[in-house]
């Protein structure tokens, strides 16, 4: 079960972590960016897994695993290539499942505006282009941030416009994120994250369904490592399907770990 994969991911990066001291580059969050960006030369791989799971009837599983190697171009400018995985298991419902697969390549890159403290929230500016299949999509987003002594907090405004060439069709979707998160000691941070998710026809003419959850997220980190795990649980959505979520376009749980080694 994929839910396994996710407990063995958990159990080998408990295993690699060491007393260090704090990285200052460590991620707290696994659905928002900060405005942090690697140092110039430095190189950091991350592997994703995020789950989406039940659709109010029968068995639903989406598994999304994601591939991605982090190059800081400057002190200012990190560029990414990732490579994006896609599988469904479904039954007793009217969902189709699909094998694993790549579903997509993205090319990512973030700029940092400011120095961190520079201003009062530290901006940054992100830009994302994707392919596979028949279809392009572009992402880009507003990512701020900002520290208080031990808490990190942060907000990304998010844009996705997704086209098929061939057949002259579009999508849209837009996406609010946020987190807050409180270093326990040098090694371990807690927090709390909110999304909210919306689909709209061709580019952003009509919303077709929306979703808003909440969920904890625990961040551990060495100074070379870092592991992050989020649980959100959808509170919200429509048109609603079932005890007012949205369970058509939208799936009632999500689980999200990031595993990160600086190289």
């Amino acid at each position: 079960m994929k839910q396994l994969r996710f407990l063995s991911a958990v159990g080998i990066a408990l295993s690699l972590l060491i007393s260090s001291s704090i990285n200052a580059d460590t991620k707290f969050f696994a659905r928002s960016y900060s405005a942090y960006t690697l140092p110039a030369k430095a190189l950091e791989f991350e592997f994703w897994q995020t789950g989406r799971i039940d659709k109010g009837a029968g068995y639903y599983y989406r598994w999304q695993p994601r591939f991605e190697v982090e190059y800081g171009v400057t002190d200012r400018l990190t560029a990414s290539m990732y490579f994006n995985f896609n599988e469904v298991k479904s039954s007793g419902n009217t969902f189709a499942p699909k094998a694993l697969s790549v579903s997509t390549t993205s090319f990512e890159f973030r700029y940092r505006l400011s120095s961190p403290d520079e201003y009062f929230v530290d901006p940054a500016l992100y830009f994302e282009f994707g392919y596979g299949g028949d279809k392009i999509f572009y992402e880009p987003k507003i990512l701020l941030s900002k520290r208080f002594d031990k808490v990190s907090t942060v907000l990304n405004l998010i844009s996705e416009i997704e086209r098929a060439p061939m057949s002259s069709k579009s999508e849209s979707k837009f996406e609010i994120t946020a987190g807050i998160a409180y270093e326990l000691n040098s090694n371990i941070a807690v927090g709390l994250e909110f999304r909210n998710h919306r689909n709209y026809k061709s580019i952003y003419e009509k919303e077709e369904n929306q979703a808003t959850y909440v969920g904890p997220t625990i961040s551990l980190f060495t100074e070379k490592m870092y592991f992050v795990i989020n649980l959100l649980a959808q509170v919200s959505g429509s048109p609603t399907t079932k005890n007012s979520l949205d369970l058509a376009g939208h799936e009632k749980y999500e689980i999200r770990t990031i595993l990160g080694i600086g190289l």
